[in-house]
């Protein structure tokens, strides 16, 4: 039950949307307003082509939806704001078409009313397949900097040289054939061309708000926005509230929303937890592992627990150029000194399981149990005490001890922390290595894993799209942006560059469980620790779906 003053506060809040004219539309005080939560701190950016990680793509999904998504709940491709498209016989044209007349909307916090965005002559400016192609250009356009461009680039011809500073927008594969189709050749056919053309960057963005504002553009001042919600307040590090946007026609994959507001607070999860028991959130998207027992055990909590297969890797990786995990060896010694088994039920919890490899079994094109069964890394103590001794030798050290100071980075959050020191004891306990621990902000945590990201480092992954392709390739080429640990692997980089164009799927799957067998087991560059579940605690008044790949399908959302 929700305390007196928290009705009070829904009571207040606006979103009841009436038809205005002048295309606003205003908020009347029977709302429903949900209150979630993400991880504490500002996102690194709700800006497409800015965005980096899965938190990022939850802030901004709402806002800005794209050609095509991912069904948050089965993982199949399903229509975002493209109705239909069709791939030429080559299957090196795509061509979309948009759905039509929806708007660019802005919400107005002096009149508190979601408006339909006006070009200069007063018309309103409705989604085009131009802001596509805006979009998608400036995604590409190295200036900018955009985390996936290396993911997109391939894929849109010109891509790769105009990434690279070498090549010119104008000869880009990207073209707007009319106000609402949207073309896209390519310079190869690949099956999952479709996923990554739904990728979190390549977004519709307004180049007018953009030209006019700058980097300040995503400000609720000054945001346009087009999807089932718009933008209403900012409070940095603090949260995000959006405003059901009622001009929104809906699609297959973004349908109108059925709630009138949501507020998304950054918290740590333990005040998360803390605001869920004393009624002040709805929904709670991290749970503490050190709760879990507690909240499994709990007549009340255990039943608005919901617990379901994810389709994300947590995994640490090696930084393969710095001492002592430059020698294969030491990588080798640590990754079998870990018992993943214990880590997934004694630590992390919630259903979690031990990850052998990298990418998930459920994930398109992905090894399986069944098909490779002696795939994989697992705890082994002996082995792990053997491949110490061989790194030593090599490196011609006479102990353990000898070795250079070993820091490990990652995120400060409770489950780093826990997974963090689970790891430090088993490394302690079966190699009698010291490792230091150093957890640190987002803010910082990216920055230094963009220019010097350490020795040890959390490196895992959530899916942009579902292939094999997008934890393999996309994460450990040799010149992956998310290569953190700088691995260099020529014999990886041509397994997983064939596996990508290749067309038979028992090839495919057998290449990128080669590439797994060389990432993982014989250079040990990767340290897969846990294939996630997705644990949540929902409040009963509530009505949702949940996303296996933790990107959620808010405008899907309802409450009493």
């Amino acid at each position: 039950m929700k305390t007196p003053a928290r009705s009070i506060l829904l009571f207040l809040l606006l979103a009841l949307i009436v038809p205005l004219a002048a295309g606003a539309v205003v908020a009347q005080d029977d709302a429903k307003v949900l209150v979630t939560t993400q991880v504490a701190g500002d996102p690194r950016s709700i800006d497409p082509q800015r965005a980096i990680d899965t938190r990022d793509w939850n802030l901004l999904n709402p806002l800005f939806p794209a050609l095509t998504t991912l069904n948050e709940e089965t993982g199949d491709l399903v229509p975002g704001v493209a109705e239909s498209w069709e791939v030429s016989d080559d299957g090196l044209t795509t061509t979309f078409h948009l759905v039509q007349e929806a708007p660019w909307v802005r919400f107005n916090a002096d009149t508190g009313a979601v408006e339909q965005v006006m070009d200069a002559d007063g018309n309103p400016r409705y989604l085009t397949a131009q802001d596509f192609v805006y979009g998608w250009t400036r995604a590409l356009d190295p200036t900018v900097g955009s985390s996936a461009a290396y993911i997109l680039a391939p894929l849109v011809t010109g891509g790769v040289e105009f990434n690279a500073g070498e090549g010119s927008a104008e000869d880009l594969g990207l073209v707007a054939v009319d106000d609402y189709t949207f073309e896209v050749t390519s310079p190869e056919a690949v099956g999952y061309a479709l996923g990554i053309y739904g990728i979190l960057n390549a977004r519709a963005v307004p180049s007018w708000s953009i030209e006019d504002a700058g980097d300040a553009w995503i400000e609720p001042e000054n945001i346009h926005t087009y999807g089932p919600f718009t933008l209403k307040e900012w409070i940095h590090e603090d949260s995000l509230t959006y405003a059901k946007n009622p001009f929104w026609p809906g699609t297959e994959g973004y349908s109108q929303a059925l709630l009138d507001e949501i507020v998304v607070r950054f918290l740590d999860g333990s005040v998360q937890l803390r605001e869920y028991e004393a009624g002040n959130i709805d929904v709670v998207s991290v749970i503490p592992p050190d709760q879990f027992d507690r909240i499994n055990a709990d007549p009340t909590l255990s039943q608005e627990l919901t617990i379901i297969p994810g389709s994300c890797t947590a995994a640490w990786s090696f930084h393969t150029q710095l001492p002592p995990f430059d020698n294969v060896h030491i990588r080798r010694a640590f990754s079998f000194a870990i018992d993943r088994e214990s880590l997934a039920v004694n630590v992390v919890k919630g259903g979690q399981l031990p990850a052998r490899w990298y990418t998930p079994p459920g994930v398109a094109m992905a090894p399986t149990l069944e098909a490779n069964p002696d795939l994989g890394i697992s705890f082994d103590p002996e082995l792990a005490q053997q491949e110490l001794q061989a790194g030593l030798d090599e490196l011609g050290l006479g102990s353990a001890a000898e070795l250079p100071e070993i820091t490990a980075v990652f995120g400060n959050n409770e489950t780093n922390n826990a997974v963090a020191q689970t790891l430090q004891i088993m490394w302690n306990e079966t190699l009698g290595v010291t490792v230091q621990l150093n957890p640190l902000d987002p803010t910082t945590y990216w920055a230094t894993m963009e220019t010097d990201p350490g020795q040890l480092l959390a490196a895992g992954w959530c899916p942009d799209y579902n292939d094999a392709n997008n934890y393999t390739r996309d994460v450990y080429r040799s010149d992956g942006i998310y290569n953190y640990g700088r691995w260099n692997s020529p014999a990886f980089d041509e397994l997983v560059d064939t596996a990508r164009i290749t067309t038979d799927p028992d090839e495919r799957r057998e290449l990128y469980a080669q590439a797994e067998h060389l990432l993982v087991n014989e250079e040990a560059a990767a340290i897969p620790l846990i294939w996630n579940s997705v644990p949540a605690l929902t409040k009963p008044n509530v009505t949702r779906t949940f996303a296996s790949n933790n990107v959620q399908a808010y405008w899907k959302w309802d409450i009493e």
